[in-house]
């Protein structure tokens, strides 16, 4: 019989078919990233069923008593795991297999209560009843939510992306779902709002892929031009150039070449993220867009050259970097003004520096080709 539950019910799997069938068409992630969010697609859908046979099973006959437990314990264990199958996909998850392994054991706990009636009940007239111990359930649940949440803000981090508004506000929605069905237990909407938020969470991770430079994980080209055609306050504008890196790739390999810019950006992101943006916009080629400490910009400049000094101490390939900048006055600076200000700086200071690279024999090319895919986890 349609209803406004089923009707909840049959709009939710579909939100799961739709989310689906776009992670299988997806190019943008990888193999094990399309695994895994169909996992938690999976794992809604089963948890949603389990919901929907136990509620459409409650207070039927005894026959349906076996089906109804199954059901509901189905339900029990899906859920939690649907937060750490998130944190995993979309998040940045320092011990996955430590969370993995709580969630089993959850599961497991589940399904030695059903002897003993601690979590939950279905008693002889095929009434559900919550138990004593419900909130391990409940505390299972939350917890893996913020699990999720807290390990989407740290890939944030990782990829030096901002945790906006959105990502909070989906928090929020998964909360309110699930308090106004421990309020009224007869409004049921709260996978609902669990697959409302994973589709927001897919479609925010995959948007996420499309503004990181991959090689670098610092924010590309198409970022760059979309923040310098909308700056509306003041800005340093910087940019960076690898000396003689064509060099780099000529005497040493693309891979080591690779991996210089790999460190380069580390210590633009490390020396300049606090106070703005840090944008791979070509090659060997970065800009920075400082929004605030302006007056430090000496200080944060020797403090680079410092730490690229240290990267050159661990490895002779590493090459200077010549930097240039200036001020975007929002009131009384045109861009592109700027921009050519500081382009020709930054070349000026390329052009004055001294930076050598020594030619290195076949066989050290081999071991930097090797370090190479020793730091990529081939």
């Amino acid at each position: 019989m349609l209803n406004l539950y089923t009707s909840v019910i049959l709009i939710t799997l579909l939100l799961l078919s739709i989310t689906a069938a776009d992670i299988i068409s997806n190019r943008l992630i990888t193999k094990e990233t399309k695994k895994l969010s169909i996992i938690v697609c999976i794992l809604i859908g089963s948890a949603t069923l389990g919901e929907c046979v136990g509620f459409l099973t409650n207070g039927a006959s005894a026959s349906w008593i076996p089906l109804h437990t199954f059901a509901k314990l189905i339900e029990f264990c899906a859920t939690p795991m649907i937060g750490i199958i998130i944190a995993v996909a979309y998040g940045a998850v320092r011990k996955p297999k430590i969370a993995l392994i709580v969630s089993a054991v959850h599961a497991v706990v589940e399904c030695i209560s059903l002897k003993f009636g601690w979590i939950f009940r279905i008693d002889s007239e095929n009434i559900y009843h919550r138990e004593k111990f419900y909130w391990i359930y409940v505390l299972a649940f939350t917890g893996s939510l913020i699990l999720g949440l807290v390990c989407i803000i740290r890939n944030d981090q990782k990829y030096h992306t901002q945790t906006d508004s959105a990502l909070i506000l989906t928090f929020i929605l998964l909360i309110t779902g699930i308090i106004i069905q421990f309020i009224d237990f007869d409004i049921r909407i709260d996978f609902l709002c669990v697959t409302i938020a994973n589709l927001i969470l897919y479609n925010r991770y995959c948007k996420m892929i499309l503004q990181i430079d991959a090689l670098t994980h610092l924010l590309n080209r198409r970022c760059y031009e979309t923040s310098i055609g909308s700056l509306n306050s003041d800005a340093l504008l910087m940019f960076f150039d690898v000396n003689k890196f064509k060099l780099v790739n000529d005497t040493y390999g693309h891979s080591a070449g690779d991996i210089c810019l790999q460190r380069i950006s580390a210590q633009l992101q490390n020396v300049y993220g606090k106070y703005g943006n840090c944008y791979r916009i070509g090659g060997d080629e970065f800009c920075v867009i400082l929004n605030k400490n302006f007056d430090s910009v000496e200080s944060l400049n020797n403090n680079f050259k410092s730490a690229i000094f240290k990267e050159k101490e661990k490895d002779k390939r590493i090459p200077d970097v010549a930097i240039g900048y200036a001020f975007f006055d929002v009131k009384n600076s045109h861009i592109q003004t700027v921009i050519e200000k500081a382009d020709a700086m930054m070349y000026k200071n390329k052009h004055a520096a001294e930076n050598t690279v020594t030619p290195i024999s076949g066989s050290q090319k081999q071991a930097a080709w090797t370090m190479h895919l020793d730091s990529a986890g081939l």
